[in-house]
């Protein structure tokens, strides 16, 4: 179900190692502990299976301001656990659109806003939001989109540590990997 290096014109796409990139921050206030799951590469309920991928476009490829895509594939045992998941990260966009603090990984870091924005028309749900960071004196924009096919979950996500512009992921990009998860019933 994962694009392959060579699926998508324009992207260089390449397996990532689940444990060289999962996070460990962990959210002060637990109704907004689903959105830093997602930060850390680890979507709670727990997937059966997950795959990584980044995604860059192939024009940017090694450039410092290259935007890198990370799709988080997770396929659940049923549809319950995927619906689960993107109910939960709904629920904390709405009531942590005011921000919140975590603590770990590496140091505390404060969530300044998470807002909404336009979600895709793909699979049969989808959620995506923008959040910003303020760690180390400065601000950075993280963005996300999670699509849900039947028992199957994708999380695209991107970020900004360099310069605060907020990065996009890229609608082929959304629309080729959604397009790869199981039909609805």
């Amino acid at each position: 179900m994962a694009l392959g290096r060579n699926e998508l014109k324009g992207y260089a796409i390449a397996p990532l190692g689940y444990e060289e990139v999962r996070g460990t921050e962990r959210s002060d206030d637990p109704v907004c502990a689903p959105l830093v799951d997602l930060v850390n590469l680890a979507p709670q309920p727990a997937p059966a299976a997950v795959v990584l991928r980044a995604a860059v476009d192939a024009s940017r490829v090694g450039r410092d301001d290259q935007t890198v895509v990370t799709v988080l594939l997770a396929a659940y045992a049923d549809g319950d656990g995927a619906a689960s998941l993107l109910d939960r990260v709904r629920r904390a966009v709405a009531v942590c659109a005011g921000g919140f603090r975590t603590r770990g990984g590496d140091g505390p870091a404060v969530y300044t806003s998470v807002t909404a924005l336009p979600a895709p028309r793909a699979g049969q749900d989808a959620v995506a939001f923008r959040m910003m960071c303020g760690w180390g004196g400065q601000s950075s924009p993280l963005v996300f989109t999670v699509v849900r096919s039947a028992a199957a979950v994708v999380v695209f996500s991107a970020a900004n540590y360099l310069d605060g512009m907020v990065p996009t992921i890229p609608p082929a990009l959304v629309t080729a990997q959604a397009g790869k998860l199981p039909p609805a019933p």
